[in-house]
């Protein structure tokens, strides 16, 4: 294969970065009888606790209400997940991972992580820097030209 021009090839790099994301994270999910949308809660769920309803995780996950009420709902009924109303709002359902469920989260969690270390692999402290910079103003520039 040739070497590949980052300018034409962007988006190739992108989908590589997101197939070895679902990849690993797949890979735990099937082994703990899981969908990839109810894997997604849950580790969302770990990160984020205080965005804890089914509209947090569509809206900052960028997927659908649906995507997402379907996987908790299969959540709770499995206990690894409960729902408690909001005083304020009784629209609103939050969601917390059970004690049942933080095995799992924690599996989920550690792919997570060891797919940043392999993304990093071979960086120096002072590179990885560099990195966390660079990418940071990128995503500065897309959310300016997305908005």
């Amino acid at each position: 294969m040739k070497e590949l021009d980052i300018e034409k090839n962007l988006l190739y790099y992108v989908r590589l970065v997101k197939r070895l994301y679902e990849k690993l994270l797949s890979d735990v999910a099937s082994r703990c009888d899981l969908t990839m949308a109810e894997a997604d809660v849950l580790l969302f769920l770990k990160e984020y606790p205080d965005y804890n309803s089914a509209k947090d995780i569509a809206l900052l996950r960028e997927v659908s209400p649906a995507y997402v009420s379907r996987a908790v709902e299969i959540l709770v009924q499995r206990g690894y997940v409960t729902t408690v109303q909001d005083k304020k709002d009784r629209r609103i359902q939050h969601l917390y991972i059970t004690d049942l469920a933080h095995p799992t989260a924690e599996m989920l969690h550690e792919a997570q992580m060891k797919f940043y270390e392999m993304i990093v692999d071979g960086l120096t402290d002072d590179e990885f820097a560099d990195l966390v910079e660079t990418v940071g103003k990128c995503i500065i520039n897309i959310q300016r030209a997305v908005e």
